[in-house]
């Protein structure tokens, strides 16, 4: 294989490009462990087959990539003979298939005989336990990510689950996997992942729990709302630890539902209806009355157990009609969280359907997770409501956020 085809094998590498400076920055630091990891491990095998040369500590170089200069230790040996495969040739100071190497480790989220093969394209000597030692060491940074210490108040917590096949490596069997995924939207307005938390087998309510339990042991006290689907036995999970929080339910969740419950003809109606109470009802009172009267009591009737349903749950569907107008599009459905599902599908259907083991799984995860927060501005319309809602936070909790 060329270098042109090992460069078209690699052409997936524009996520890279959008990344803004601060995530520029912080992806060079990694290469640079990374690179420095390598290379002593390469030294380490050196010495082992040649025993009459000694290690000399290192000297610094710089190397020039797409994600700017790297500094690097460079381990010498006294003979001078060692020279780590991974550096491009002498007095060069860019190689552009050792970018595309690099990157496919971050991002890709190949599997072990996938790198090694790609090693190899590229001359490199590279074994097995060289890469379970950098495998470690990218999952010591995504652990760090998912101990890291949170806010105390956020705005709003938006959490979903993301349903995937895994291969278990102690039974070698595909088996079924679920990701409980925590988006927040803290007091700056800032959106950033929360945590991410894989196990094998379906949603319950008892591991949302531990996932809630998880939040606050991290240092999460306090957020004005929820907004989650209608999983069975997620409000009271919510209650369980944040009793003085708002749950707001997904409105899109409801209007798929409604077509699964109610002949077309009605279904088309009632989500008219729900349109109608979104944008165009200036209170929760107002909201909640037509709600009542065009749906709820219009088919019970017809319908009367998913009627019940439906009154049963009205108040955590209309939730958001409490909140500042300008930004109850914005917390009416679970999309925020739905979002950072759609680029773990995307890693999923690049592996082939299912993630090779659940620390590739992670891995992956860790990498779209951490370019997506590069692309996370703080938004604007909730920055603008900010008094309101701090506001919203001392009638609550009877306390202020920080400034």
């Amino acid at each position: 294989m060329n270098r042109e085809m090992i460069k078209e094998l690699m052409s997936n590498m524009d996520l890279v490009k959008e990344l803004d400076e601060y995530g520029k920055n912080k992806l060079a630091t990694l290469m640079e462990g990374l690179l420095i990891e390598i290379m002593g491990k390469e030294r380490y095998e050196y010495l082992l087959e040649n025993p009459k040369d000694k290690g000399n500590g290192s000297y610094k170089r710089s190397l020039n990539t797409g994600l700017g200069k790297l500094e690097l230790e460079v381990p010498r040996t006294r003979s001078g003979e060692f020279r780590s495969n991974l550096l491009p040739p002498k007095y060069q100071r860019y190689d552009e298939s050792f970018e595309d190497l690099i990157f496919s480790f971050l991002i890709n989220g190949d599997s072990k005989q996938e790198i090694i093969y790609k090693m190899k394209l590229r001359g490199l000597d590279f074994s097995e336990k060289a890469y379970d030692e950098i495998f470690e060491y990218i999952k010591t940074q995504m652990l760090e990510f998912k101990s890291k210490e949170l806010q105390e108040d956020y705005y709003f917590i938006y959490i979903d689950a993301y349903h995937c096949m895994v291969k278990d490596l102690k039974d070698k069997r595909v088996k079924k996997a679920v990701v409980y995924t925590v988006v927040g939207i803290d007091t700056n307005a800032q959106k950033s992942l929360l945590g991410y938390y894989s196990f094998f087998g379906s949603e319950n309510k008892s591991t949302w729990m531990e996932v809630f339990q998880d939040l606050i042991n991290r240092g999460l006290k306090r957020a004005l709302m929820f907004i989650s689907d209608d999983f069975k036995g997620i409000s009271e999970a919510i209650k369980a630890y944040f009793p003085y929080s708002d749950i707001q339910k997904c409105t899109v969740h409801l209007s798929r539902n409604i077509y699964r419950h109610m002949k077309k003809e009605d279904a088309s109606f009632v989500n008219k209806k729900i349109k109608e109470i979104k944008y165009s009802c200036d209170t929760y009172e107002k909201g909640l009355s037509i709600f009542q009267e065009e749906i709820i009591d219009k088919f019970k009737e017809q319908y009367p157990t998913y009627s019940k349903y439906l009154d049963s749950k009205k108040e955590e569907f209309l939730a958001f009609l409490n909140y500042p107008e300008t930004i109850r599009k914005l917390i009416n459905s679970t999309n925020a969280v739905e979002s950072v599902h759609s680029t773990f599908e995307k890693q999923r259907l690049k592996k082939g359907g299912f993630f090779q083991s659940m620390d590739i799984l992670n891995v992956a995860l860790f990498i779209v997770t951490d370019k997506l927060h590069k692309t996370w501005k703080i938004n604007p319309l909730i920055k603008s409501k900010r008094y309101e809602l701090n506001q919203m936070f001392v009638s609550k909790f009877e306390l202020g956020v920080d400034e």
